[in-house]
């Protein structure tokens, strides 16, 4: 396996051929079981594994370890990556503001800031603090170093906030 993907390093192309049909299976297999899992199209993951093995050839290390598993990792993450843009991409944004629709009187603004209120005292301190940089303008990603944490910290508190925001308002 080492000699082929050093022939398709060189540009051979019939090396690339015969390394995409070894891979072939096992990237086939990887995109059916994330389109099972997320519902989203296998050709589309299938298409981020083989662009990620590509883009990963001409940098992978004979000498080290098993160049092969190194391309399949770099394609599942590649396949990962897509997922969280898809997931994000499908999210729906947090309502706007609508300022025709603003109550003009003063009980039911009473109710909302009481409803807000009962809100922050249901959040834990970290959700308070993504919600305040999330407010502040920040990303995820700058409210994540910010705070010391990982984006995906970020994002599953941020889902949970969006829970209590549900049975909150609900």
């Amino acid at each position: 396996m080492k000699q082929l993907i050093a022939k398709a390093q060189m540009g051979c192309s019939g090396a690339r051929t015969q390394l995409a049909t070894l891979l072939q299976p096992r990237l086939t297999s990887m995109a059916r079981f994330y389109a099972r899992k997320t519902g989203l199209e296998y050709d589309d993951l299938l298409q981020e594994a083989w662009c990620a093995v590509y883009e990963a050839l001409p940098e992978t290390k004979l000498e080290i370890g098993q160049p092969e598993e190194y391309l399949m990792r770099r394609a599942r993450w590649a396949v990962l990556d897509y997922l969280k843009w898809s997931m994000r991409r499908q999210m729906d944004p947090l309502e706007e503001w609508d300022e025709g629709s603003a109550p003009d009187s003063p009980a039911s603004d009473t109710v909302t800031r009481v409803t807000v209120e009962k809100l922050a005292r249901a959040l834990t301190p970290i959700q308070q603090n993504i919600v305040r940089l999330l407010l502040d303008g920040e990303t995820c990603t700058s409210a994540a170093d910010r705070l010391g944490c990982t984006t995906a910290n970020v994002s599953y508190h941020l889902g949970q906030v969006r829970r209590q925001m549900a049975g909150t308002f609900a």
